[in-house]
């Protein structure tokens, strides 16, 4: 298991004499469990991106901890606990060394040329392939690349960090269908963040909704979720900028400003993440 407790992570802002920060997540508790597809959905500017970097170990939060597998994560062991947790980026290219052909890119995972040669067959990654260079590939392609880098880490989790939106609709289908069939023995636990809802609920067991650095809801199945936020996104609409910012009834509910049903104790009080259901928790006053 990967958990997150209480997690907070702030980055600086502005120049050096002024010293200004922007939160970026606030009190983030969140779990993948082995063998489990977890989803994490939420707009640009909610957060993903860095939940993504804790969660992958590149970074430390600044509050609360993480924990891989009950061991806490700290400066002494993150590097030898990286292992354990692979990361595809949105777009494979950028993160490809375009200098590097793509069996040393691979090499670099595993130096095991049978491993590297099984592993591009389950990922069916034509192994002519492996003599070229980043930019001969199609997108398509690189994405294999790239989760074929990742399971040859020999990681138990793997988080796909917007895999699908650099590209095309039958590519992102190709690789979907692919993904499915890669765990349908569910031997790695998968992690998609993505803005794109209705991806991430096809593909997951349980789903964390984040918004402005807060999750306001975790749910099994998105057909029934129930806070505000996560019905504006099921209904294809985003809010006002994307922009992470916390000034608007900063003790309050974050989705106070656009939600249709908000009271007056939404701006003075901050709503606890309750579970109303098994499995169901929602960060709302509607359901206290």
């Amino acid at each position: 298991m990967i958990e997150l407790k209480g997690v907070y992570r702030r980055y600086k802002k502005g120049s050096y004499f002024k010293k200004e920060y922007v939160e970026v997540l606030r009190d983030v508790s969140i779990e993948i469990n082995d063998g489990i597809h977890t989803g994490i959905i939420g707009e640009s500017g909610a957060g993903k991106s860095t939940l993504c970097r804790i969660m992958s170990l590149l970074e430390l939060p600044d509050k609360g901890n993480v924990f891989v597998d009950g061991d806490k994560i700290d400066r002494k062991n993150i590097k030898r606990k990286r292992g354990v947790v692979g990361m595809v980026f949105q777009d494979p290219i950028t993160s490809l060394d375009p200098k590097m052909k793509i069996i040393n890119t691979l090499k670099e995972a595993s130096s095991n040329e049978n491993k590297i040669k099984d592993i591009c067959a389950e990922v069916n990654l034509d192994v002519s392939l492996l003599d070229k260079y980043p930019h001969q590939l199609s997108g398509g392609q690189q994405q294999r690349v790239a989760i074929a880098r990742a399971l040859l880490s020999d990681a138990k989790y793997i988080v796909f960090d917007e895999f699908s939106s650099a590209l095309d609709v039958s590519t992102q289908a190709r690789i979907v269908n692919l993904l499915c069939e890669l765990n349908k023995d569910r031997k790695y636990s998968f992690v998609f963040v993505s803005h794109d809802v209705k991806l991430v609920g096809f593909l997951s067991d349980k789903i964390y909704v984040i918004y402005r650095g807060e999750v306001v809801e975790k749910v099994d199945d998105l057909s029934h979720v129930t806070h505000p936020y996560s019905e504006f996104l099921l209904n294809g609409r985003f809010t006002d900028d994307g922009i992470v910012k916390f000034d608007t009834c900063r003790n309050g509910c974050s989705f106070y400003h656009l939600c249709p049903y908000r009271r007056n104790k939404c701006c003075d009080q901050k709503p606890e993440l309750l579970e109303i259901d098994k499995g169901h928790k929602v960060r709302c006053f509607l359901y206290d």
